[in-house]
């Protein structure tokens, strides 16, 4: 190497300077923002700039996560400096955003972003294995999410659009009539929602009330 310079390898942080560094987050929506931060802030700092981005003002419900370096997915302590934490656990310098304490009643939350990170998080559950659900319960779910991110159903010409709509779990094998049959069921119970005029997030968090 020219001039005898040794560069000394580091972990895949966007560093900025010697005191601050980048780091990623992945928000349950599935885009994923950057965070400057100081080397000594701690996660609940980090917890906190991903809140003022997403208008939340209820934090405690929520947490950062990462997977370690044995492919776990392991919490933040958010009380400790970020950067050492994931350098010690973390298989890579990648947070994620997401609900840490579940509540029994929508009434808790006072914040509509509250509730609509929730009910994200909910649907995310769900279409990952992670929430079993009967088949019945999948087509309910999936008819109030569609009202949930669509709206009501007769601002549609057809229903064509559900095709390209991750509805169902995706460790759930279907054929692909079995599909369309079920496609066609949720289409119907998305109908049957059309008059509902509780808020968005309100209606979709039934995704965790009803199971």
């Amino acid at each position: 190497m020219p001039f005898g310079l040794k560069l000394r390898r580091t972990r895949r942080y966007n560093v900025l300077s010697k005191n601050c560094f980048v780091t990623r987050i992945r928000l349950l929506d599935s885009n994923v923002i950057e965070c400057t931060l100081s080397v000594e802030s701690t996660g609940q700092e980090c917890l906190e700039a991903v809140a003022q981005r997403l208008e939340l003002r209820e934090t405690h419900y929520f947490g950062l996560w990462f997977l370690s370096k044995s492919q776990q997915a392991r919490w933040v302590e958010l009380e400790k400096p970020l950067k050492k934490h994931l350098d010690k656990f973390a298989n890579e310098p990648l947070l994620f955003f997401g609900v840490m304490f579940y509540v029994p009643n929508v009434s808790w939350l006072q914040q509509e972003a509250t509730r609509y990170q929730y009910y994200l998080q909910v649907k995310k559950d769900v279409l990952e294995g992670r929430l079993r659900c009967t088949l019945e319960q999948v087509i309910r779910l999936a008819g109030l999410a569609v009202q949930a991110d669509f709206g009501d159903y007769n601002q549609f010409d057809s229903q064509d659009f559900l095709r390209e709509y991750v509805l169902f779990p995706m460790d759930l094998a279907l054929e692909e009539a079995v599909l369309e049959e079920l496609t066609q069921k949720v289409a119907q119970e998305h109908k049957a929602h059309r008059t509902i005029m509780e808020t968005v997030c309100t209606l979709a968090f039934s995704l965790w009330e009803y199971l």
